[in-house]
């Protein structure tokens, strides 16, 4: 098992609760983004995007904010325009 697969792991276990593991989650993607794979990068996108088009939110407003630094990210890699 790779570090990026626990990491995902993690990463879906932590998406939509409202707890102190989404900002350390989060943190930890954040640190690790330069070593995931591309696959993983837009999944985890995907993801947080899929969870709150059907949820509405992503638990507190403050959970979201740091969800969507992760969704920010990736899309200004994807636009040549990583400035995090």
């Amino acid at each position: 098992m790779t570090d990026g697969t626990i990491l995902m792991c993690a990463f879906r276990y932590a998406l939509g609760r409202s707890t102190h593991v989404v900002n350390t989650i989060v943190r930890e993607v954040h640190k690790q983004w330069d070593n995931l794979c591309d696959v993983d990068k837009a999944l985890m996108t995907r993801e947080i995007q899929d969870y709150k088009n059907r949820h509405g939110k992503i638990g507190h407003a403050c959970d979201e904010h740091e969800w969507m630094t992760i969704v920010n990210r990736y899309d200004n890699v994807e636009q040549g325009d990583e400035t995090l």
